[in-house]
């Protein structure tokens, strides 16, 4: 049987704001059918013990996925004027459903937003804009009218689990982000930098079964790049392990 990946998604409101959904891009679902799962959608829900411990036993493995800008408040800051307004459900619901992901040893994957959560709710801190860090380039966020477009490199780092993965030093990718790692988490390591001006693009877990986290967006890139669809072949393998 295919092992049952969660994907978080996000809220979105009727033009006439009488309703929100709850929505999801169907290319985090595809590269998940792709690679062998089975894409269960998690709605944001009440961040109560309970529930989040019922849908992890409802699920092998969890994407995070990306969306909106995570509240600086979650890190100990004030919000920049260059912050977006964050969607504080959203967030408090993710963040603790990646905390109780810590500590089962869930086989987890981020994804541009989804790699912030996870470093926020480790215990780490972000850079609230682009231009909060000196020598940074501003390439990392691709057209919205073609956000498959490869706008920058990638370098991956030896002795990292996502070099194993990739199989590959380095890799063009497509992005689309003005927030990022500041401060690392405990426990983590860098996997992968931006090969142009040195920006964390990627994180992991040296010592969980698998939490691998990226700042690109590989779900927009797997179709043509197999060290792309690799990202959610590993993720599903891990899955899979954990449902034996």
């Amino acid at each position: 049987m295919r092992p049952r990946v969660g994907i978080t998604s996000w809220h979105r409101n009727d033009k006439d704001g009488l309703e929100r959904w709850e929505a999801i891009r169907d290319t985090y679902t595809g590269a998940i059918h792709a690679a062998g799962g089975v894409p269960l959608i998690l709605p944001i829900a009440d961040d109560e013990p309970d529930l989040i411990a019922s849908y992890l036993g409802a699920v092998d493995g969890v994407l995070f996925t990306g969306g909106e800008d995570v509240a600086p408040a979650y890190y100990g800051e004030a919000q920049d004027e260059r912050c977006q307004e964050p969607d504080r459900e959203r967030d408090l619901f993710e963040i603790h459903l990646a905390r109780a992901a810590l500590s089962k040893r869930t086989p987890v994957l981020g994804i541009c937003r989804g790699l912030q959560v996870l470093n926020v709710a480790a215990g780490g801190t972000l850079y609230q804009d682009i231009e909060c860090r000196p020598g940074t380039m501003g390439y990392h966020a691709a057209d919205s009218a073609n956000r498959q477009k490869l706008v920058h490199a990638v370098h991956i780092l030896a002795g990292t689990r996502l070099h194993s993965i990739m199989g590959v030093a380095e890799s063009r990718v497509t992005s689309t982000h003005h927030q990022f790692v500041k401060d690392l988490a405990p426990g983590f390591r860098v996997s992968a930098e931006s090969q142009e001006d040195g920006i964390v693009e990627g994180i992991e877990r040296p010592d969980h079964p698998f939490l691998v986290a990226v700042q690109w967006h590989p779900e927009r890139m797997y179709r043509d790049h197999a060290e792309h669809l690799a990202l959610f072949q590993s993720l599903v393998a891990a899955a899979r392990v954990a449902r034996a």
